[in-house]
Order: C-alpha cells, then structure tokens, then sequence
C-alpha cells in the first residue's frame, strides 16, 4: 500500500541499485576498451585518490608520499603505525579496493539483505524476525512467515506498537550503519534513538517520506535481545562480532582468517560501528579470549590507548572468553561453505539471549582496517596465499 492508502505501482524490479556482479563483466564500454585487469586497477586507483584529496590526517608530504607508494592511505599509516610495523604484513588500501567486484561471483547475495535472510533462513539459520519490508510505497508485512501481505500504514503502525519492543529501521542494501536507527515503542508511543539522541518518531511521516523517495528498500526487523556477556560489555547497542571468512580454490572449505568483537559506546547507539566511536577487539581464533581493544585514532574522538575495560561501563574487555566461540565459528563456516560461488565474506553475528549465533549481516568486502589495526592479515601464510591466488598480492 502507498501512504495514502493505494497500491503503488512496480516501477523497477524488488532489487535496485548499482552493478554488483563481477567487475570483469560489468557493462561498460570503458572495462572493454581496458581488459577487466587494467579497468580494475584504474577503479581502485581512483578510489584511493578521491580517498586521499581530502588531505586527513596532517602529515609531512615526504611521509604521506612514501605511504602512497605503497598504496597505503595517510589514514592506515596512522592505524597499522606504519612503517614501524612491516607494510608487507598489511594489505593496502589499493590491494583492498582492488579486490572489489573482482574475487566473488555474485557479491549481490551480501548486498541484499532480504536475499541473504532468505539464503540463511532456507539453510536453518536463526534470523531475526523481519516485521516489514518497505519498497516503492508499498509495505510487506511479516515477509518470511505465512503470514506474509501487504499492509496500510496504519497497520504497520499497530504491528510496531507492542510495549517494550525494539525494533532497528535500515536500507536494505546499507553499509557501515548509514541510515540505521533504534525505534522503541513506549507506553503507546514511538521513539528514535540514534546516538546519545532520542525523540518522538512518526511512523506515518516516515512511511510517506520513504514512498515519495528514491526507490530504496527498508527493512524493519526486531531487536535481537543479546546474551548477556556481550549485554555486560554495553547494553544499548548489538554487539557482533566480524568475522572474515576466506575459501582457496584448492581447498575444500573456507577457514576463518581474522575475527573482532565490536563494542559499542554512547556515542554510536543503536551501532557497534567502529568507526563511529565503537570498540574493535582482537578474538583469539584457538580460544575465543578477547586481547586489549582498539578505537580509531582518528574517528572515535576519544584517545588512541588499549582499551582493557568499557568506558560507559567499566566492563572488563581484555581477558575475556566469548561463551560458545566455537558455536560462533561453526555457524559462520557453515554459512560461507554454503557459497561456493563467493570466496570471500565478512560476517556480522550477533548472539542472542539463548546462546545461538544470528548472522545479521554479510558483505563480500569487508572493511579490513578494523581487522589490522590488531596487525596485519598478510602475516598469515593462508591468508597471503589466499591473495596470492586472485593476483592481489
């Protein structure tokens, strides 16, 4: 239904948006001209430059210049503490954007959230509850029960009311938290909560402003309640954990190349976004224990030290044991062998209040500087070997 009420008509097909299928066949006159080699290689090079024109952070040219050289943003010197720390451990911004579009067959499953809930759902997989899906004007209730249809706006708006439910709005094809924000219904009314920030949230105002937009999908799922040792470390965010998942040619199945638990602070609710002010925290891959954590030394606003204990909290981080690791471990492994169409996949899990691990989130290229600002992912022999394969490295 429209917000006024009136089915709006199909206009394009459920998923829009840009060419998210491998770059050697992305239709373009220039990526023919080129060869899918070079074309890749000009993509990530200017990516880097655009990257790079904005001039943060401060640093001498003959510094920034040698940091170039290498292929390494101004910014990632600063977090990999380069060149005190071997460059060769550590996989460029130039490696990193070359990647892109370029390992995966069909980087579109990550993309499309209501895709990958259906891929992990028909694979057994506990997923939250996804309360509507909205598109072109039109809202789907309840999409993957029996009870799927579409709804009025002010249906919607009676699903959303349930005292004490919580409930998190994002674009189905976003990144990085953008366009993510908490709603909590309370005594009748809802709330939204973004950051240290809460007001009156109108549904119906919402709802119209989505159906006159851009034709971009929103999901509204239900808050997963967390267990409560990731409760313990900060309770008004979702606390996952990122998992990079990698899978040779040569192997039978894909291994898990790095892990972080991210933290959330004041400053990010309803995310654990880490370059908005979260914590990343190294995971021991063998024993799921937690090393000293990270903040972004230049986003987060806050000082770049090892951070042992939460500073909302005062919940000890360093030291501690993730409950269930293995389970954690399990089920991305499980999730990523499924698809052997992609390599590659960076997977946010979130563990709920009854032990089990909930893929919320995948992508095909993962933000790697969360991952090495605890060292470098070259360092591993698979890892390089793994990059080695696809002629990154």
């Amino acid at each position: 239904m429209s917000a006024a009420g009136q089915r709006a008509p199909a206009t394009e097909p459920i998923f829009t948006g840009k060419w998210d299928g491998r770059v050697y066949e992305q239709p373009s006159v220039l990526r023919v001209l080129l060869g899918g080699e070079t074309y890749s290689a000009l993509r990530a090079g200017a990516k880097w430059l655009k990257h790079e024109l904005g001039g943060d952070p401060p640093m001498p040219l003959g510094r920034r210049l040698q940091v170039w050289r290498r292929g390494f943003f101004a910014e990632s010197a600063v977090l990999y503490d380069l060149p005190r720390n071997d460059p060769q451990h550590y996989l460029s911004d130039f490696q990193y954007h070359r990647t892109i579009g370029r390992i995966n067959e069909w980087d579109g499953l990550y993309n499309h959230k209501m895709a990958l809930r259906a891929f992990l759902l028909a694979m057994g997989f506990r997923q939250a509850p996804t309360v509507a899906y909205l598109l072109e004007g039109r809202i789907f209730a309840e999409p993957f029960t029996e009870r799927a249809r579409y709804v009025s706006p002010g249906d919607c708006l009676a699903l959303l009311q349930v005292e004490g439910a919580r409930y998190v709005f994002e674009p189905e094809a976003g990144r990085h938290g953008e366009g993510l924000f908490l709603v909590e219904c309370r005594e009748g009314r809802l709330l939204r909560r973004r950051g240290r920030e809460t007001q009156p949230f109108d549904l119906l105002a919402f709802l119209a402003e989505v159906a006159a937009g851009p034709p971009q999908a929103t999901l509204i799922e239900r808050w997963v309640e967390q267990g409560a040792f990731w409760d313990r470390l900060f309770p008004e965010t979702a606390n996952t954990l990122r998992v990079l998942t990698l899978w040779h040619s040569d192997d039978l199945t894909p291994f898990i190349a790095r892990a972080v638990q991210r933290v959330g602070t004041a400053d990010t609710v309803p995310t654990d976004n880490w370059s908005g002010g979260g914590i990343s925290v190294p995971i021991d891959l063998a024993t799921g224990r937690l090393g000293a954590g990270r903040l972004h030394p230049l986003k987060s606003g806050r000082p770049d030290h090892p951070v042992t204990h939460h500073s909302d909290t005062g919940t000890p981080i360093e030291g501690a044991i993730i409950p269930g690791w293995s389970r954690v471990a399990d089920v991305v492994l499980r999730a990523a062998g499924g698809l052997p169409f992609n390599r590659i996949g960076g997977w946010d899990v979130v563990v709920d209040r009854d032990g089990v691990p909930l893929v919320v989130e995948a992508n095909a290229n993962s933000d790697v500087n969360l991952l090495q600002v605890h060292g470098g992912l070259l360092a591993d022999p698979r890892v390089r070997r793994f990059y080695q394969a696809f002629g990154i490295v």
